[in-house]
């Protein structure tokens, strides 16, 4: 008779909620293969290890899985030692200038919650511009040895960049306006907003570049939630930072956070990525968190995320856009974004193209959007 298959993720996030597992006596042979496979999927080969490795059960693991993990963790840590001191180099620089860029999502995380930065994976760096900035921050970019090398599409907010100067340790960058890529949520946290209230990552840069810890919360919890409605796998990465983010709240900073979810009308979506959340992982900031989110009374359009339509939400209808008053924002957004962003887009140097690309982007954005919307 088959032995039953082992819940993986259980294991996995039995480990991060700071038990002490043995290997199971009734792992079936497929086991070991499955946890190295959800561990590379989910990118917690490093935090694993480093959660684990001063563990006495630790030993009790194959000896071929443990080598893995750490042989894997050391050359991630060497990886990340490189790209620190590129990233900080080039921040330095943009700060020098007068542009204040913010570093979002897993990078920041790193940095702000991770008791070791190298144990939080990341396969690119997120920076938030002003849209004001951009062609600046763009020249000095390219002239330390950063090139274009993609695009997102129509509807997107950003650009990728990457540091062929750098070899094998090259250093993806994805370039931001908004501090979501998807325009219908990009202006419930606006970057002049941020940047304001900004933190310092003393070891990336002088000046703050970093969300403050009620913002990251909030930006992680928009992240959760348009995965979700994008019928995307939620990364365990992703709840582990969520996780984080939430337990080293202050109380103060608690009050702040719910009042701001309230103000953006978006506890709706932040409520249901906290209860995903404490499925998983438990501490009582997140007990907290959802118990005062609970007592929210108010019609939210974001909430319309997390219902049976919300692909076709994400999909790009710009009359659904959360807030009616971000609705001239949003058009700006999608039918005149930064002239630096479309010379980029396009291989064009000179302005002067500018019109022409304007027309081109309106012409081709309206077929992709009907195709969109003719596809749902």
């Amino acid at each position: 008779m088959p032995r039953p298959k082992q819940p993986i993720d259980g294991f996995i996030y039995s480990i991060l909620n700071g038990n002490a597992p043995s290997w199971p006596d009734t792992a079936i042979d497929t086991f070991a293969d499955e946890l190295e496979q959800a561990l590379h999927l989910h990118g917690l080969y490093p935090l694993i290890y480093h959660l684990y490795k001063d563990v006495p059960a630790w030993t009790t693991w194959p000896g071929e899985i443990r080598a893995r993990l750490k042989r894997t963790s050391l050359h991630h840590a060497a990886h990340d030692l490189a790209a620190e001191s590129k990233t900080r180099d080039l921040l330095t620089k943009l700060q020098a200038s007068g542009i204040r860029p913010i570093v979002l999502k897993g990078t920041a995380i790193a940095y702000t919650h991770y008791s070791e930065k190298s144990t939080r994976t990341r396969g690119d760096i997120d920076l938030l511009f002003q849209r004001s900035e951009l062609s600046r921050a763009f020249r000095i970019m390219e002239a330390q040895g950063y090139e274009y090398v993609y695009r997102q599409g129509f509807l997107g907010q950003e650009l990728g960049y990457v540091d062929v100067s750098a070899g094998p340790t090259n250093l993806p960058l994805d370039i931001h306006w908004r501090s979501s890529s998807y325009v219908l949520m990009a202006h419930i946290l606006n970057t002049e907003e941020i940047i304001r209230s900004a933190v310092t990552i003393p070891d990336l840069a002088p000046l703050p570049c970093a969300m403050n810890p009620v913002h990251a919360l909030m930006h992680a919890c928009m992240h959760w939630v348009k995965h979700l409605a994008s019928g995307d796998s939620i990364r365990i990465l992703w709840v582990y930072d969520i996780y984080l983010l939430a337990k080293q709240l202050s109380d103060t900073e608690i009050r702040q956070f719910i009042s701001g979810v309230t103000e953006k009308r978006i506890s709706r979506i932040c409520l249901a990525a906290l209860s995903y959340v404490e499925q998983k992982l438990h501490c009582r900031n997140l007990v907290k968190l959802i118990r005062n989110l609970e007592t929210i009374k108010q019609k939210e359009a974001t909430a319309r995320m997390l219902g049976p339509n919300a692909r076709s939400f994400v999909a790009g209808d710009v009359f659904s856009s959360a807030d009616i008053s971000f609705l001239p924002r949003v058009l700006e957004d999608i039918l005149f974004p930064p002239g630096a962003y479309l010379l980029r887009l396009y291989g064009k140097q000179q302005p002067m193209w500018l019109p022409l690309l304007y027309t081109h982007r309106l012409s081709a954005g309206l077929l992709e959007y009907v195709r969109r919307r003719s596809g749902q």
